[in-house]
């Protein structure tokens, strides 16, 4: 199976990255000559897989299930200062 590729330059990789990129995305297969006459290749790495999201747990039904108030401006205010240590 043959990818076709396109030649670019060191040049056109610092002047013109997108469209260096998406020609690597819509080929495959890309290479980059340089001024000494190296030749690089680059391919494009499939995306990792997403990590699955995680679980939180609810905690407003839980602190409905408890019978548990929430909490005024002003207490929160205070907790605050506790946290801070005022």
């Amino acid at each position: 199976m043959s990818q076709s590729t396109t030649d670019f330059t060191v040049r056109d990789l610092n002047r013109q990255l997108a469209k260096v990129l998406e020609a690597c995305d819509r080929l495959g297969l890309i290479r980059i000559r340089s001024r000494k006459g190296t030749t690089y290749e680059l391919r494009p790495e499939p995306p990792p897989a997403a990590a699955p999201k995680a679980e939180y747990p609810d905690f407003a039904a839980r602190r409905r299930a408890l019978r548990m108030p929430m909490m005024t401006k002003a207490q929160s205010e205070q907790l605050d200062k506790l946290i801070a240590g005022e």
